[in-house]
């Protein structure tokens, strides 16, 4: 794995003066609830596509078949 990508993107992500310009204050006291507003999507998305990937590697350890339902069609 490479980690020069992974520090680079740590860096630029997680810099808080890297994307602030002025009026733009990281500093502020309700700065990180915006940002962790803002993010909250992005993390529902990870934690859904990590329990597909966790339940689709269970499925095939154990060999079970997973059930899949027909939606009705009208």
């Amino acid at each position: 794995m490479k980690f020069t990508p992974l520090i680079c993107m740590s860096v630029l992500l997680f810099s808080f003066q890297v994307w602030a310009h002025d009026g733009h204050d990281h500093l502020a006291p309700e700065a990180a609830l915006i940002h962790l507003l803002w993010i909250i999507p992005a993390i529902i998305a990870l934690a859904v596509a990590a329990g597909r990937i966790y339940l689709n590697s269970l499925s095939k350890a154990y060999n079970i078949n997973q059930v899949k339902t027909n939606k009705p069609q009208g």
